[in-house]
């Protein structure tokens, strides 16, 4: 079965669309995920970053965030804790490609694993470390959910 490891900012177009582009094909990815025909990974960041998303950004109430981050570990699984190596990866690639630290926290779990990293951060694409949610539905043949 394929892996991938899902960012943030893929996560957030799986629960919310308005102004999000390429959310059919991120949605495609958790579709496929519920179907078990992919494992959609996270790392615990995603559960701070989209609890901080929603309830700051989007202004959701506290229950919604709540919902809706138990939908997540409910897709995904229990969120992967990055372990000590990891995070010396990443503030080794934070510090040379110039990345937050959030970012390579993802990319170097990523690596550790083997697996692809799923984002829609411009950072990552432009720097070939991610795969968009297009690029990665059409490598595994992902219809848009209907």
């Amino acid at each position: 079965m394929t892996a991938l490891l899902v960012d943030t900012s893929v996560l957030i177009k799986w629960f919310h669309g308005e102004g999000e582009s390429q959310v059919a094909e991120a949605r495609a990815l958790r579709e496929a995920t519920r179907r078990g025909e992919i494992e959609a990974r996270v790392i615990d960041l995603a559960l701070y970053e989209m609890g901080n998303v929603l309830l700051r950004s989007l202004h959701w109430s506290g229950p919604d965030v709540a919902d809706q981050l138990d939908d997540l570990v409910v897709i995904c699984g229990s969120p992967l804790a990055v372990a000590p190596n990891w995070l010396r990866q990443a503030a080794l690639m934070g510090a040379t490609k110039g990345l937050t630290f959030y970012d390579a926290c993802w990319v170097a779990t990523a690596q550790a694993l083997g697996i692809s990293l799923v984002s829609a951060d411009a950072e990552l694409l432009d720097a070939g470390l991610a795969e968009s949610p297009r690029a990665a539905a059409r490598r595994l043949r992902l219809s848009p959910p209907s």
